[in-house]
């Protein structure tokens, strides 16, 4: 029998173990961490009382949800699935979101995620866009340009305006923003670059001497004249500087000058989100 609990802070180390065992069958390695689960937990406006649950059979955790903004991360063990655990994960994010008010579920699924998209396709879910994650090795990369980001300069008015007119944009209060961004564990202000007022893109340090450019935003004043290339390319450049070996980001499939940008500067995908979302009645 599936229980639904929620969680305490000695249960994150059990759910970050399953988000990443989830991670690695259904993209083929981690993509989390319990410093990244540590980090949502801590982001303005959380209620771990109310916007996470764990699922329990035998006495054991098997599955875990929580909301991240209007973002759904539900995730069971890839060697208990099939047990009732991802359904009843569901229906508490189905109850919670409309207690929260939303007005869609959104859930990532990897590419070899076969069973957990039967499941979501059965619930009524379906595939809006897909996110592809890019990567490249680091060579000669010439000297950095721009200048490296400090935590107190201007950034969120860049990627609201940048981002606002996007498909998958989510408003989001400069506060959240902040924690989110800026106050991450792993964020690399050395490694970022920025041309102030205009662009800049956000570094997280990674295991294995990856940088990963969480953001690469254009104000939209400034954007179709090269800006976000000589920002990429100048941040490859203070990654090398810095003692990266590659850099990895991840892109929109509805995006498609973002994607020409990447694969111009010799990124190519390693594998494949499916972005799925459910319309909840009003």
């Amino acid at each position: 029998m599936i229980r639904l609990r929620p969680p305490t802070r000695e249960d994150g180390p059990r759910a970050a173990e399953i988000v990443i065992a989830v991670d690695v069958a259904e993209v083929g390695e981690p993509d989390y961490s319990l410093e990244d689960l540590h980090d949502e937990w801590g982001e303005p406006g959380f209620d771990l009382a109310e916007d996470a649950v764990v699922a329990e059979a035998d006495g054991e955790i098997i599955g875990y949800a929580h909301f991240r903004g209007g973002d759904l991360l539900a995730c069971v063990h890839p060697e208990r699935q099939g047990e009732g655990a991802g359904s009843a994960l569901l229906d508490w994010a189905e109850r919670r979101a409309r207690e929260r008010g939303e007005d869609r579920l959104r859930q990532g699924i990897g590419d070899r995620a076969h069973a957990a998209r039967a499941l979501l396709e059965a619930r009524g879910y379906s595939v809006v866009r897909s996110y592809y994650r890019m990567e490249r090795p680091l060579g000669d990369e010439g000297e950095p340009g721009f200048r490296a980001v400090r935590a107190d300069d201007e950034l969120f008015a860049i990627w609201e305006a940048a981002f606002s007119r996007n498909a998958d944009y989510e408003p989001r209060s400069e506060e959240a923003w902040t924690q989110r961004h800026l106050h991450a564990h792993n964020v690399d202000f050395e490694t970022s670059r920025i041309e102030p007022g205009r662009g800049f893109t956000l570094v997280r340090r990674w295991e294995e001497a990856v940088a990963y450019v969480e953001e690469l935003a254009v104000h939209p004043d400034h954007a179709g004249r090269g800006l976000g290339g000589a920002l990429l390319t100048a941040t490859f450049a203070a990654a090398r500087a810095n003692g990266y070996r590659h850099v990895t980001l991840s892109v929109a499939s509805d995006n498609p000058n973002a994607l020409r940008l990447y694969e111009r500067v010799g990124m190519t995908q390693r594998w494949r989100i499916d972005d799925y979302h459910k319309p909840l009645p009003d």
